[in-house]
């Protein structure tokens, strides 16, 4: 078994934005409760990288299947560069240690770990394999990476999970819709591998005019959000952005190329998000 191998199979590029909703939602209590960084709120983001990683094997190891047939040979698994019980054990041996940090947190902290295990778990393994299920494949990584993720945050930092909840539902919908999207590009792909994603079951014209509502919802919550005091009001000037994306969308499915779209949503992304976030800081 090759090292770098084993370090494919854990998709670190994939495993470290998990992060970044860790480090909004210290952005969020930071602005409401003058929070600062403690040792339970860099545990919980250990919790978060474990999980998430956790997560990505046992997706790679109940997919082996799928992407043998689709001769997929660069992937660890297929290639034969780590074994099926080795990525099992990996995978599954994750949230142990990710179980174990979150109990040194605070019981509450642990039941959520749980729920973001359990989560990891059935997103890809059956019975319940969440994402070959519409609709509710997209709603578990919206769920998981708010509400979930900034929830596990709260907890770390003494303060109230209820108000994560409420603070995180506007990125509940982007994260939603943006985990919808990216699947329209192998919309062909998982419907010959029997997986019927939302992308799948809605199709490449519907799922990016979905996309493009839950793109604009996501973006009058946040109006609403700032308006109640719960942003701060300067952070609606990353609209601008957010409407640039959509247009993007529009774009696509006008007939432009997929990477070019989504390469000026990627930076519009970015930017708005720089933007969205400074007015936290002053």
């Amino acid at each position: 078994m090759e090292l770098r191998a084993l370090l494919s199979l854990l998709r670190p590029k994939f495993a470290l934005p998990s992060l970044v909703p860790d480090l909004v939602a210290f952005t969020i209590a930071r602005y409401h409760y003058g929070v600062f960084f403690t040792a339970d709120f860099l545990i919980a983001m250990l919790v978060v990288f474990l999980v998430t990683s956790a997560g990505l094997v046992i997706n790679e190891y109940h997919d082996y299947e799928l992407d043998l047939l689709a001769s997929r040979t660069e992937l660890p698994l297929v290639s034969g560069k780590v074994s099926l019980r080795v990525a099992k054990l990996l995978g599954y041996g994750l949230l142990i240690p990710a179980l174990a940090l979150s109990a040194l947190i605070s019981l509450k902290a642990l039941i959520i770990t749980l729920i973001a295990s359990f989560l990891a778990i059935a997103y890809s393994a059956p019975p319940l394999r969440f994402k070959a299920r519409p609709l509710v494949d997209s709603l578990t990584n919206g769920l998981t990476y708010g509400p979930v993720t900034m929830g596990l945050i709260f907890e770390s930092l003494g303060l109230p999970v209820r108000w994560a909840v409420v603070y995180s539902l506007p990125f509940f919908v982007l994260l939603s819709a943006g985990h919808m999207i990216l699947a329209i590009p192998t919309i062909e792909e998982d419907l010959a591998l029997g997986a019927r994603t939302s992308a799948s079951w809605l199709g490449r014209e519907r799922g990016i005019k979905v996309g493009m509502l839950l793109f604009a919802l996501s973006s009058i919550m946040v109006v609403v959000y700032c308006l109640l005091g719960y942003y701060p009001l300067p952070s609606v000037l990353s609209l601008p952005f957010m409407a640039y994306s959509v247009l993007q969308l529009w774009h696509w499915l006008d007939g432009a190329e997929r990477q070019e779209v989504f390469r000026k949503m990627e930076a519009a992304f970015l930017m708005g998000a720089l933007v969205f976030l400074l007015p936290f800081f002053l």
